[in-house]
């Protein structure tokens, strides 16, 4: 019987994180020709080619190879919860969050507080990035687990929700609407836009539009959440966010109104997910046993 080793595997794993074969050598500081053999080796024992390799662009999974990393993720997962038995069951090792960049200044801090503190000997590290890009990075094993939009809609992903939020309308705290107990999208269409180009966001707030048969004026297209907000806060426009951060001033100081939309937008679930394929890790168990805990403290107020 051909054996497949724990060496393989993880060279396997680093293979696909990284994208080539000498950026695996390198993470794991070894050489090349180590890796290539490693690979070489754990796709004779399964019979199966797990990559294709290009001499200038890397590699690319297969479809087996794309589900041999699934099992060798859990596996290595695994390995590392047995080496913490022999530790008082104190977690150790590594641990990668992905975050929706708007998502983890609220979400994040209280979490990672509470799980440094219970497991100090944990190394996080966070990712902050758009939903597509989480996504990707999920599925390659570079996170372990994600925080974003809507992973129910992916059957792919495991999810455990946290909170359901609803598109709402960002003003400046001297607008004409801003003492209104809610704003008509018809009312704001006219005036300029500062528009949140981070996916899914964008795609959101132009559907919305959309489904009223409406097209916005869009001003300003940016990528920070903050610089959006504080655009607003200057009188430069309006916005429409999905997030709704508790503190209801800019960076600069300046006061900004949150109103209901009219008509209401759809119900949008943020929740922690990962794939569906893969057995969670006792870290990673612990961080999602963390967040349900503290769903009351990092939940937004509903506005409607």
């Amino acid at each position: 019987m051909t054996r497949i080793s724990l060496r393989q595997l993880d060279y396997f794993r680093a293979i696909a994180i990284t994208g080539s074969l000498s950026a695996a050598a390198e993470d794991r500081h070894v050489s090349r020709s180590t890796v290539a053999g490693a690979l070489d080796e754990l796709e004779r024992a399964l019979g199966a080619q797990l990559c294709v390799r290009y001499k200038s662009h890397g590699i690319e999974l297969t479809e087996a190879g794309r589900g041999v990393l699934d099992s060798a993720i859990t596996i290595l997962g695994e390995v590392d919860d047995l080496e913490s038995i022999g530790s008082e069951h104190r977690l150790s090792g590594e641990l990668t969050i992905g975050c929706f960049s708007s998502l983890a200044p609220t979400v994040l801090p209280r979490l990672l507080q509470r799980y440094t503190t219970e497991h100090p000997e944990v190394h996080t590290s966070i990712v902050v990035e758009t939903a597509d890009v989480l996504d990707e990075r999920l599925r390659s094993g570079q996170l372990d687990v994600i925080i974003s939009y809507n992973p129910h809609h992916d059957p792919t992903l495991a999810y455990e929700p946290l909170f359901e939020t609803r598109m709402h309308a960002l003003l400046p705290a001297g607008h004409a609407l801003a003492g209104e107990q809610s704003v008509s999208v018809r009312d704001l269409v006219e005036e300029p836009l500062v528009l949140m180009m981070t996916p899914p966001s964008n795609g959101e707030v132009l559907g919305y539009f959309a489904r009223q048969e409406l097209r916005p004026n869009v001003r300003f297209r940016v990528t920070h959440f903050e610089l959006a907000r504080s655009l607003v806060a200057a009188g430069l426009g309006y916005s429409l966010f999905i997030q709704r951060p508790k503190n209801n001033h800019s960076y600069d100081g300046l006061p900004l109104v949150t109103l209901p939309l009219d008509p209401a937008p759809p119900t949008q679930l943020v929740a922690i997910a990962w794939p569906r394929a893969r057995r969670l890790t006792a870290k990673s168990r612990e961080l999602i046993r963390i967040a349900l805990e503290e769903r009351p403290h990092i939940s937004p107020e509903s506005l409607y």
